[in-house]
């Protein structure tokens, strides 16, 4: 088999290979290979019937399910851009997106195309597809795979674009992260043979598809070895070990807040007992890894990448692993950490990690119509993260925290997360995230917002006598807030911008409560 340097090229030669065996199944209903080539073929043939060709973009706007395979797919194979959109986008980013990435028209779920409306909407959507129901000015979704499937895909080079993938813009609007076929075909491949797996395996995940985790890693790998691919919708702690179960599934991706929920259930008998081999995760909280390896039975794998990095960048070898770091560069990739010069620092030392590859096309291509900040972010060259981490003696890299989420207090810079795994250990505490609050003293105060287990009795003040314990006084958090749940992107990462925004007005403060201790 010759090596493929496209989607619809590595799809084609696998539905010619085992065109009979399962590709993807989503909650009960299995596509083969040759069934997900020739339904993407019909859309394909829709999409070209509206005048739809190569270099094109196209919104995909749904939720998990085989239909937005067969969407992504035949975007693909029609040559044009695919622009997968975050399905919790709305209102004025929702807009900013389908004007900003020049889509021509839009693939929805029914329930979306109704926050489409009301997002105002984009003159230059020239056609809209609706699935899940019947929708006005709409084509149903039906109509698209009742096309004749086209006999050929349009002839694509590795260094063409597949997706236009837009990072949550915490700071102002997102970026369209211009991901190539090769970028795809890749990371898939990288992912698959750097586990050892095979076409005997069962990739699982429950991670959205409009993200790059989910298509670069779990379904590429799928399509690279000829494995089966299982999806479920959103992620359940109360489903998640049914769903392996029942699928039988060897290794799944989590982000490091589900592992975190997972660690919280109560334990059962057998439990090791569970078909998989390895979790794919990022960030696992050190203390946690060891111990969840040994109470499922499973080896954890902690990873780091971003959109740009084409979801990964660095990883631990998977019979190697290093709790609390994210492992070594991938073989085709180099990782520095420097100073706010972009001077290397000595290993030990907190700087942001930088990062780039040898493979053309194995990154992205850049930020879509925005030149200056490609050139900015890939400043001589090599991709800056914006992250902060160090480098061990021993050449594994340690993930410290969001450049932007560094909290500043009496001259001190402070790890959010560090603060996150250690008040995440406490009992009675489900989750937690640390933001920095203004301070009356300039700078910042530290806050803690937390969402308890339940049936926790646990208050304000002796969660912060806890802290007292754990933590230097420096980073011991002034604000307590308890919260039932935590605002969350659509791949289940906390928004801290969100809380930011919330305050701490009403919140338990412990200098307040030391003074009316003291008076």
């Amino acid at each position: 088999m010759s090596t493929p340097v496209s989607v619809p090229e590595l799809l084609r030669l696998r539905a010619q290979a085992q065109g009979d065996s399962v590709a993807v199944t989503f909650e009960g209903a299995s596509v083969t290979y040759a069934e997900l080539e020739s339904r993407s073929a019909s859309v394909q043939t829709w999409l070209q019937e509206r005048g739809v060709g190569k270099g094109d973009k196209v919104a995909i706007f749904m939720v998990n399910s085989l239909e937005f395979l067969y969407a992504w797919l035949g975007v693909a194979r029609a040559g044009a851009v695919g622009v997968p959109v975050n399905t919790s986008s709305m209102g004025e980013g929702l807009r900013y997106t389908l004007w900003h990435s020049d889509s021509c028209g839009i693939i929805a779920d029914r329930d979306l195309l109704v926050t489409v409306d009301e997002a105002d909407p984009v003159e230059a959507l020239t056609w809209r597809v609706s699935f899940g129901g019947d929708h006005p000015d709409t084509v149903p979704f039906a109509e698209l795979l009742s096309a004749a499937p086209a006999s050929e895909f349009v002839a694509l080079e590795a260094a063409d674009p597949m997706n236009i993938i837009y990072t949550s813009g915490t700071t102002g609007m997102p970026k369209g992260v211009i991901l190539s076929h090769f970028s795809y075909v890749n990371t898939g491949a990288y992912f698959a043979e750097h586990l050892g797996l095979t076409s005997e395996d069962i990739l699982h995940t429950c991670l959205p598809l409009f993200h790059c985790n989910a298509q670069q890693t779990t379904l590429m790998s799928g399509l690279h070895l000829g494995a089966k691919v299982v999806l479920n919708g959103k992620f359940s702690l109360s489903n998640f070990w049914r769903w392996i179960e029942e699928s039988e599934a060897t290794v799944t991706n989590l982000l490091g807040a589900m592992l975190v929920l997972l660690a919280k259930l109560p334990e059962n008998e057998g439990e090791a007992n569970n078909p998989l081999r390895y979790i794919v995760c990022a960030p696992i909280p050190e203390a946690l890894h060891r111990p969840l390896e040994k109470r499922y039975g499973v080896r954890l794998v902690e990873g780091y990448g971003l959109t740009e990095t084409g979801t990964m960048a660095c990883i631990n070898p998977p019979d190697a692993t290093e709790p609390g770091t994210f492992g070594l560069p991938l073989t085709h990739n180099e990782l520095r950490i420097v100073d706010e010069n972009d001077e290397d620092v000595p290993d030990g030392t907190p700087g942001q990690i930088i990062t780039r590859t040898h493979l053309a096309n194995a990154y992205m291509s850049g930020y879509y119509k925005e030149p200056e900040k490609t050139a900015e972010a890939m400043a001589g060259g090599w991709f800056h993260t914006g992250d902060a981490g160090y480098r061990r003696p021993d050449g594994y890299f340690v993930f410290l925290d969001r450049i932007k989420d560094t909290i500043r207090r009496r001259g001190e810079n402070i790890s959010s997360f560090f603060i996150e795994k250690v008040v995440g250990d406490h009992a009675q505490v489900q989750e937690v995230a640390a933001v920095g609050v203004p301070s009356e003293l300039s700078e910042d105060d530290v806050a803690i917002f937390c969402v308890l287990q339940p049936g926790a009795t646990l208050t304000e003040s002796e969660l912060s006598d806890w802290c007292g314990t754990k933590l230097g006084d420096f980073m011991r958090p002034r604000y307590i807030v308890f919260r039932e749940s935590f605002p969350r992107t659509e791949t289940g990462r906390v928004q801290k911008f969100a809380l930011r925004a919330d305050g701490v007005l009403g919140a338990w403060d412990r200098e307040a409560s030391q003074s009316r201790t003291t008076t």
